[in-house]
């Protein structure tokens, strides 16, 4: 089928071919520059995004700890207060009768 063509039309059929391969090399090229820019936007905001929920986190165990501390102190002071009661009780129970 080649030889049903002239000399001309086969170099100009093979001088677009190289335009198009060369073309495809270049849009390539741009394609691969704009991934690799589009992925460092992305890892700044993925890094962005992670140092923001780290704050968070941080700011929630915070708060927690704080509620947890205070719920700890409390129970200590009602044991306190439990053991007081219990060794009065058991004064009660081990005191020997009024006659």
């Amino acid at each position: 089928m080649a030889d049903d063509h002239s000399p001309d039309e086969q170099r100009i059929r093979q001088a677009v071919r190289e335009e198009i391969q060369a073309n495809n090399a270049v849009l390539r090229g741009e394609i691969q520059a704009e991934i690799q820019a589009n992925n460092a936007v992305i890892m700044e905001a993925m890094r962005d995004m992670e140092t923001e929920l780290l704050r968070g986190m941080e700011r929630f165990a915070r708060g927690n700890f704080s509620r947890l501390h205070r719920l700890e102190s409390s129970d200590n002071d009602l044991n306190e207060r439990i053991n007081a009661l219990e060794e009065r009780v058991t004064a009660l129970e081990t005191r020997p009768p009024r006659k």
